[in-house]
């Protein structure tokens, strides 16, 4: 247990990562290409030796291995010696004290190792958002607790420890009783200030359970939602903006409990028909260049066709929504029809048709299914 103790602090804790292990996506690219040059030379020396025949029945089994690694995320980026190093050795070292220590030991120690595992993938993903983009972070940071909480699934144990902690808000309550009732402190009585203070002021022994696999979730969850709000904001984040600020003069229409003609969303310098119709050009053009950058980064980093589905349907929804929420703003905000017009506010089939356009191939009948 000490040299266990010993290796979670040097080696996990304590390691400092090198340029080539924060290289992301480089390293990402550098697998992908490798993987298509040995594809292709399979085939190349496949097709010299084949007929014509045996090469269609050759390319069929190949589009049908190609689906099936889409789907699995069998891709050379996650092959064991491309994660990051942390995870790497925690995982190794979980894999080997799990067939020579009890289960209760075994626990102890995975917890422990799970939680430092956890810390230093985050500290990775800001090592990375700060060379790189905050996409690349957010996306290491999914894909690595995507593997750690793979990875530790075969693993007959509850990843469940109990921790005692003291509770001194007790002590907090006292001290403020025994200020307030100073004059009662040389009391010879039940009500002697200073005795209660010794009596109600112990810290008192908390014990609670600390689970590794929630740990994990709730990681995974908050960098879920991060990279959802962040990709939302790259692509529709003026709209947002505007939605926030008429939503605002709304509410205050509202709280006069009678329309104020003068006070509109279209009265105001951010809410002039011209000034909107840009926002709404602005955005469409970002949902043009900007998804399949996004979806060429899911595709590096997760490689697993269900998994970029599930992360990029609530962006998708958010975009739609976002749409929605203008378009009614539009007729509670003083805009007339041929503002409307020069607004040009798409649809929510609109958008949706606009999206599975510009999405790439292998992200597109996702996009479609949704």
């Amino acid at each position: 247990m000490y040299v266990a103790n010993v290796f979670f602090q040097h080696d996990l804790l304590g390691y400092k990562p090198s340029p080539g292990d924060l290289a992301y996506p480089e390293k990402l690219e550098q697998m992908e290409n490798i993987a298509l040059e040995l594809k292709d030379r399979r085939s190349d020396s496949r097709s010299s030796v084949a007929s014509l025949e045996s090469q269609e029945v050759a390319q069929i089994n190949a589009a049908q291995m190609a689906h099936f690694y889409s789907y699995t995320g069998n891709s050379p980026a996650d092959l064991h010696g491309m994660w990051y190093p942390t995870v790497k050795r925690t995982l190794v070292c979980l894999s080997r004290l799990y067939f020579c220590l009890d289960r209760n030991t075994f626990q102890g120690l995975a917890q422990e190792a799970l939680v430092i595992c956890i810390r230093t993938i985050k500290s990775a993903a800001e090592l990375i958002r700060a060379r790189r983009t905050p996409v690349d972070a957010h996306l290491f940071q999914i894909k690595h607790l995507l593997i750690v909480r793979e990875q530790i699934a075969p693993f007959q144990v509850d990843f469940t420890v109990k921790e005692l902690a003291l509770d001194f808000s007790t002590v907090q309550k006292a001290a403020m009783e025994l200020i307030h009732h100073r004059n009662n402190i040389f009391t010879f009585g039940s009500n002697n200030a200073l005795l209660e203070f010794l009596l109600e002021g112990t810290p008192k022994v908390k014990e609670y359970l600390v689970d590794s696999r929630k740990e994990i979730d709730k990681q995974l969850k908050q960098s879920c939602e991060a990279f959802i709000a962040h990709a939302t904001s790259l692509l529709i984040g003026n709209v947002q903006t505007w939605i926030e600020k008429s939503e605002h003069i709304l509410k205050i229409i509202q709280a006069e409990n009678a329309p104020n003609q003068e006070l509109t969303v279209a009265g105001q310098d951010f809410g002039k028909a011209n000034v909107v119709a840009g926002i709404v050009s602005e955005a469409q053009k970002n949902i043009k260049s900007k998804i399949p950058e996004i979806q060429r980064s899911m595709q590096l980093y997760l490689a697993n066709r269900e998994t970029e589905f599930i992360l990029f349907r609530p962006v998708k929804n958010n975009l739609i929504n976002a749409f929605v929420q203008l378009d009614q703003i539009l007729l509670k905000g003083g805009y007339t029809d041929e503002d409307q017009l020069l607004i040009a506010c798409p649809s929510p089939e609109q958008i949706n048709i606009l999206i599975c356009t510009v999405s790439l191939g292998s992200a597109q009948d996702s996009v479609v299914k949704s």
